[in-house]
């Protein structure tokens, strides 16, 4: 597929695939029982996925729980708005007493994040962390990180591996492996 000029490639498929790896040994590492996993749709469905697959891979006995949330903050545009919950959890979904591990696909002013975070912990969470594909470097309206990230990207505009491209229309560019940046 080719893509338009006004798009460069800061990150491959190779080095997707690379760090998602890594994040899954870590998380691996880092808990002695696998958490309760959160994909924020639609975003974080490619990279909570591929992570998923990897998780399984290097520990086959470990079968993560994957449940998603849909959580609405921007509008058309490139601006944040109030956020709000589309979809919640599965009501089957047991989230008191668990720890949380929230996946999304990138991380800017930790609007949406935070919001997720009070929500889960408001629940029962005993413990909400974020791993994200790619954070940006920009100031943060709260106080909030990512456990584990994959790409720290500056500030630049992204689109790909669930991060889309909504000026080219619904779900633009939303499924490429790799990361391009609009330039």
């Amino acid at each position: 597929m080719e893509v338009p000029k006004k798009y460069t490639q800061p990150v491959s498929a190779s080095d997707v695939n690379k760090n998602i790896r890594r994040i899954a040994t870590e998380i691996l590492r880092d808990f002695d029982q696998l958490p309760l996993f959160v994909a924020l749709l639609r975003g974080a469905a490619p990279f909570a996925s591929k992570l998923m697959f990897e998780i399984t891979r290097q520990a086959p006995e470990g079968h993560p729980e994957l449940d998603y949330m849909m959580v609405s903050t921007y509008g058309d545009d490139r601006t944040a708005g109030e956020p709000r919950i589309v979809t919640d959890l599965a009501p089957s979904t047991e989230v008191n007493g668990r720890s949380v591990l929230v996946i999304d696909d990138v991380l800017d002013k930790g609007i949406t994040a935070n919001f997720v975070f009070e929500h889960l912990k408001n629940r029962g969470a005993s413990d909400v962390q974020l791993a994200v594909l790619a954070q940006k470097d920009v100031q943060r309206a709260h106080d909030i990180s990512a456990s584990y990230c994959a790409f720290d990207l500056g500030e630049k505009w992204l689109t790909g591996m669930g991060m889309d491209d909504a000026q080219t229309g619904p779900e633009g560019y939303r499924w490429l492996e790799e990361i391009w940046e609009i330039v």
